[in-house]
């Protein structure tokens, strides 16, 4: 996701006064773009201060909405009063992957192999130590309060048992770029990433093994894993090409679900009633239906919506939200009132 991301980078590093971009739906969608402002002007700052431009992540909280993004930024929104707020953070990078433990707990990842953590569903933030350089991490699993993952550039592989006071590398089965992680117990898990690599493990990372996954030849570069979540009898993992697989043996065997989109999917969950959603660029935002794997009907509720590149999802009971390019947050409507 960092590869694909980064291409948004190079219209988003000028620090110039400018306004957020005017970005709209296509009239009838049961979406609304919520954008949040610009950070303030710091009088030393003569060039005064872009809008961030990338968002790449997000997650509920209960009363509102965590964000993160590209420099340094993280926002906390409560849905009651329609409101954002800066907290402050201990340290300014780039942030990719957000992940909540069982108990509530926050931790994003991040540019510079940062990870800060928040015990207050977003007030307050503090950093923890992760001794792997200048190595990025993009992606954080939890399956319990005390085992957690992390994974990165080069296939770093971060390991903690303590729930997150220490953290140490384990071997990794790669040394490509990991974009994915999701463990469903504190030993048994999938990583995934750069060019079709899947890798399970039974063992906390002990020993992973390879998963070859036949796919239709898109174009000449082998396809990326971007995404994976997992629920009690079902894993789901997205990638380049409009790919989309399920798992429901705990990532033994995977079936390919039909999307009919050949763009790169960066994100994917399920919503409590059972529909799986899927996003990604130009604006893709999927909704998979009714059925077995390969009978399920596909929506698109944004129809030829093109305003955003989708980097970030989160499904609840019913609801589907989405953040990305453009400093674009998508609520339902309904949410947004």
């Amino acid at each position: 996701m960092v590869a694909a991301a980064s291409l948004f980078l190079s219209g988003c590093q000028k620090r110039e006064a400018v306004s957020l971009p005017v970005v709209s739906l296509p009239p009838g969608t049961s979406y609304s773009i919520v954008q949040p402002p610009p950070p303030p002007v710091s009088p030393a700052d003569k060039k005064g201060s872009s809008y961030i431009g990338v968002l790449s992540g997000i997650t509920a909280t209960p009363d509102g909405l965590v964000v993160i993004g590209y420099q340094g930024t993280l926002l906390r929104f409560k849905a009651k009063s329609r409101t954002w707020s800066r907290p402050v953070l201990p340290v300014r990078a780039d942030f990719y992957g957000i992940a909540r433990t069982p108990s509530g707990d926050l931790w994003v990842a991040g540019d510079q192999g940062v990870l800060i953590r928040s015990r207050d569903e977003g007030r307050t933030w503090h950093a923890v130590q992760t001794g792997i350089g200048r190595l990025f991490l993009n992606a954080l699993s939890f399956p319990s309060e005390r085992v957690g993952y992390a994974v990165g550039e080069k296939g770093v592989i971060l390991k903690t048992t303590d729930g997150g006071d220490h953290w140490s590398r384990i071997s990794s089965p790669t040394g490509k770029n990991l974009y994915a992680v999701v463990f469903w117990s504190e030993d048994r898990g999938l990583v995934a990433g750069w060019h079709k690599r899947l890798f399970r493990t039974d063992d906390g990372g002990k020993r992973f093994s390879a998963i070859d996954l036949p796919m239709q030849k898109v174009t000449r570069q082998k396809p990326s894993f971007n995404a994976l979540w997992s629920a009690p009898g079902q894993i789901l993992l997205a990638g380049d090409h409009g790919l989309l697989f399920s798992s429901s043996d705990e990532g033994k065997t995977f079936s390919p679900l039909q999307t009919g989109s050949l763009h790169d999917l960066y994100g994917v969950c399920r919503t409590g009633q059972g529909t799986v959603a899927v996003a990604g660029e130009q604006g893709t935002l999927l909704l998979l239906s009714g059925g077995p794997p390969g009978e399920m009907k596909t929506a698109s509720p944004l129809g030829s919506f093109r305003g955003s590149d989708f980097l970030g999802i989160s499904c609840g009971s019913a609801h589907v939200r989405l953040v990305g390019s453009k400093d674009v947050v998508l609520l339902p409507s309904s949410s947004v009132k």
